[in-house]
């Protein structure tokens, strides 16, 4: 299990795709969302925001799930 943020964790070993949507990166990264897409269709939106007390690092969840899934350690 990976731990997105304080009120998600997932099994990278059920994640369909990753994505990033910059649609309003005028303003530069911390308009960044990374869209995690689950095997049943769920979409989780990881707005990156690593500055806010408990905010999330999209970049860093994103590495943490393709390294699980290069190791086969997703289960």
């Amino acid at each position: 299990m990976i731990r997105i943020n304080k009120d998600l964790h997932i099994n990278p070993a059920f994640v369909a795709s990753l994505e990033w949507d910059r649609s309003n990166y005028a303003f530069g990264p911390s308009d960044s969302v990374l869209v995690i897409t689950m095997h049943d269709g769920k979409e989780h939106l990881v707005r990156h925001q690593p500055w806010y007390l408990d905010g999330t690092d999209a970049y860093a969840v994103e590495r943490q799930i393709l390294a699980s899934i290069e190791e086969g350690d997703a289960r």
